[in-house]
């Protein structure tokens, strides 16, 4: 009698593991909204200037570290979007890859262009590499 009661608990626990076709599932459909929030969702916040958007948005530690390897915190970005509206044309931000440690925290890894005209009429194309940290 009591091997079945220790067996029953183990009996248990392996039906209600994921399997592994559901825990694939899982990560494509986490993958699936990470591509959404970098492509669409950040952009639109500062696109549409939406500074309680973004600061609920971003994590209290968030820092820009811009191209030359200067930091920019929280605070200090979101008074800079607010004071200067981003307005890009053709604005568009392709992952190129997620690098995921752990089940809560995922790198992406992408590039950001964009194009507009100058006073002079040339066109000027922008892009950028970036990565971000998120966790869950």
């Amino acid at each position: 009698m009591r091997r079945a009661f220790y067996a029953l608990p183990l009996l248990v626990f392996a039906i209600s593991a994921p399997t592994k076709a559901e825990t694939t599932q899982d990560r494509q459909a986490d993958e699936k909204q990470l591509r959404h929030i970098k492509s669409t969702l950040w952009p639109g916040y500062y696109r549409d200037q939406n500074i309680d958007g973004l600061r609920d948005f971003l994590a209290s530690s968030f820092v820009n570290i811009g191209p030359d390897g200067s930091a920019v915190e929280k605070d200090e970005e979101l008074a800079a979007l607010a004071g200067d509206p981003w307005n890009p044309v053709n604005f568009r931000y392709v992952v190129d890859r997620l690098d995921w440690h752990g089940e809560d925290l995922v790198t992406i890894t992408g590039r950001g262009m964009s194009e507009r005209t100058n006073r002079d009429g040339s066109t000027c194309l922008h892009s950028y590499a970036s990565s971000n940290l998120l966790r869950r």
